[in-house]
């Protein structure tokens, strides 16, 4: 049984905090027992893969101190919970090295512990019963977290093995047309012409001639530049109207649906069938910002579907649902208002 908390608990000394752990920056929020928010702080990546666990450790502890002292209270003081939904922290394994690590180094940090993966923060934020998340920004991913705690998931797998739908995924296929057309080893979709997607790979990369590619692309490989071409391709395909680019973006909404619809029987009934049908948060500045593009081509693999849509972007950070899912855990209620952590973005009705 949950206990509810209120500001009698401690004048609102009783606090919680949650972190949104990314693979390039992390943000950190803190609130009291009626849930107002008091402090938040930002570092950089907590992703214990990409910068090890002793990085990972140090950059989470360096957050929750600032946050604790921007909030009026000294390091030493126990929080009631911390959540952290974290890049990189799907094992069971990670999570709780991650843990162990904390209270062995940090053990004033907080009365009780909680790492999940970063999708889990993003649906926790928005909805208070389970859902589902698509992200596409760099990378892509997508996964359902249904009430009873089951997760099953699509893609997240990384540019090596999938990206779909992704920054990445679009740049890397635009390169590719242009130069599989310029090679004669495939034409370009639809014989489009490639002249003007040819012309802001070229700007983008700075390049001369056909090999500068190759520096890019293996010995100055760097994941979040390439896909920074998606922006520039978005663009373009937004002021010229390209063919070739708009039918990039439109495989990559459709690719990004089949994320969705490859969840979809592993959804609960009750997640299906409730108004709006399966509802989705979607993260990721690719997702959000380039939605115009990719909406026909995640529409079209969504009639193949036999349910309904209801799709939001978040208004605050999703550090605040790997808060509430910490205090969930200790057996904790904290007053939430969700309607006011995101707002509506796409509407499907499957009639």
């Amino acid at each position: 049984m949950r206990r509810r908390l209120n500001m009698a608990d401690g004048a609102g000394r009783r606090l919680f905090c949650g972190i949104e752990g990314g693979g390039t920056a992390s943000d950190a929020v803190i609130v009291n027992a009626d849930g107002r928010v008091v402090a938040e702080s930002r570092g950089g990546c907590t992703n214990p893969w990409a910068v090890g666990f002793d990085g990972a450790v140090e950059t989470i502890h360096s957050m929750v101190s600032e946050a604790k002292k921007k909030a009026g209270v000294p390091e030493s003081h126990l929080l009631e919970s911390l959540g952290m939904c974290l890049s990189g922290g799907e094992q069971t394994q990670a999570q709780e090295r991650i843990i162990s690590q904390l209270k062995e180094r940090y053990p004033n940090t907080t009365r009780h512990y909680l790492v999940r993966t970063d999708t889990f923060g993003s649906i926790a934020t928005a909805f208070p019963k389970g859902g589902m998340v698509l992200i596409s920004g760099t990378g892509s991913n997508c996964q359902v977290l249904n009430p009873s705690g089951d997760s099953p998931r699509c893609g997240g797998w990384g540019h090596m093995l999938g990206d779909e739908g992704s920054g990445y995924s679009i740049a890397h296929k635009a390169i590719k047309i242009v130069y599989d057309a310029e090679d004669g080893m495939a034409d370009p979709p639809h014989e489009y012409d490639i002249a003007l997607v040819k012309k802001a790979v070229y700007q983008y990369f700075n390049m001369t001639n056909r090999f500068d590619i190759l520096n890019y692309i293996y010995e100055d490989f760097k994941k979040c530049h390439i896909a920074g071409l998606c922006k520039t391709l978005a663009d373009l395909a937004v002021s010229t109207k390209d063919p070739l680019c708009c039918h990039i973006f439109h495989q990559a909404g459709a690719d990004l649906a089949r994320h969705v619809k490859a969840l979809i029987p592993k959804a609960d009934k009750s997640l299906l069938e409730q108004k709006g049908g399966i509802h989705i948060v979607a993260v990721g500045s690719v997702l959000t910002k380039a939605w115009d593009l990719l909406k026909d081509g995640f529409v079209e693999v969504l009639r193949e579907t036999d349910v309904s849509v209801t799709m939001v972007k978040l208004k605050v950070s999703s550090a605040i649902g790997a808060l509430l899912l910490g205090a969930e855990s200790a057996g904790l209620a904290l007053p939430v208002d969700y309607s006011t952590h995101s707002t509506l973005m796409y509407e499907y009705d499957k009639c």
